[in-house]
């Protein structure tokens, strides 16, 4: 389907710069005179952990705006799980696009205005996200390999992908965990027979959200466990490198954090994924206001 005007996205710390704006609505109506706006469930959730209740308030005030005229992306792991299910069930019919990306509900959510006054949701969501960093990190140990390390990501990704290599272990770990039980519910069949590397090239080739998850998660295990002292790095948290999921879904994607800018920047160009990744302040620079 074509779209009259080219679509943006944006992580926390762009809600952050526009709630910090003296008045944030000129800015938001530029944006969405311009841009298709989609607000990704990710970065509304990290904006209701936020302690401080006055800056909460002008948070899911500039959210309440931006979905106003525009729309809400579903949670990175419920994406990635119908992506995988839709795959798995109807292989030849699969297409990316078709899968459903807006989260109707998240909307109606920000749109409700509740959330910013629920104490006991904001320590809920804070502490739920300080428990999924720690076990992020826990997953990319520092390696004790023997052999030389590599001297830069690009030459970990010609290694990673080699034949049962640590690309194609990560990609087959997310498909299998779309059918793993649910809080002790098993949701649909479980299952039986993982797929081997040809089967998982033919769904990263066709499915750009799970391919860009896919480098993200390949880039964090360089960083953390195999980067040299003096390499680049790229220290993007869980949360930030989840939301490589959303790249395939605009056409721009807006960040303040200079990590954050760095690793997504990297993990599109790998994953050939055409998504501009834009500094806010760059951004805004180019808005009529």
């Amino acid at each position: 389907m074509m779209r009259d005007q080219p679509t943006i996205a944006m992580d926390n710390s762009v809600l952050n710069r526009l709630a910090k704006e003296n008045n944030p609505e000129p800015v938001i109506a530029a944006m969405l005179s311009g841009y298709e706006v989609r607000v990704p469930e990710m970065a509304f959730g990290e904006a209701i952990a936020t302690a401080k209740p006055e800056v909460r308030m002008k948070l899911m005030k500039v959210c309440r705006l931006l979905v106003a005229s525009g729309s809400g992306i579903t949670a990175a792991h419920w994406l990635m799980d119908r992506h995988i299910k839709r795959f798995h069930d109807y292989p030849l019919r699969y297409g990316w696009r078709n899968v459903q990306s807006r989260y109707f509900d998240l909307e109606e959510a920000i749109l409700s205005g509740n959330y910013h006054v629920d104490e006991a949701l904001v320590s809920e969501q804070a502490a739920q996200m300080e428990a999924n960093q720690a076990e992020f990190e826990q997953c990319f140990p520092k390696s004790q390999r023997t052999t030389p390390l590599p001297n830069s990501f690009a030459d970990w990704i010609a290694e990673c992908q080699i034949k049962d290599g640590s690309f194609w272990n990560t990609a087959r770990g997310l498909y299998c965990a779309a059918f793993r039980p649910q809080n002790g519910i098993m949701i649909g069949r479980p299952l039986s027979n993982p797929p081997d590397d040809a089967a998982l090239k033919t769904f990263l080739d066709l499915c750009p959200p799970l391919r860009a998850i896919v480098y993200a998660f390949e880039l964090t295990h360089y960083d953390r466990s195999l980067r040299k002292e003096k390499a680049l790095s790229y220290k993007a948290g869980r949360n930030d490198q989840m939301m490589a999921v959303y790249l395939p879904y605009c056409d721009q994607f807006l960040t303040d954090d200079k990590q954050q800018h760095r690793c997504l920047t990297e993990v599109a160009s790998r994953a050939g994924i055409p998504t501009q990744v834009r500094f806010y302040d760059d951004f805004r620079s180019s808005l009529p206001i």
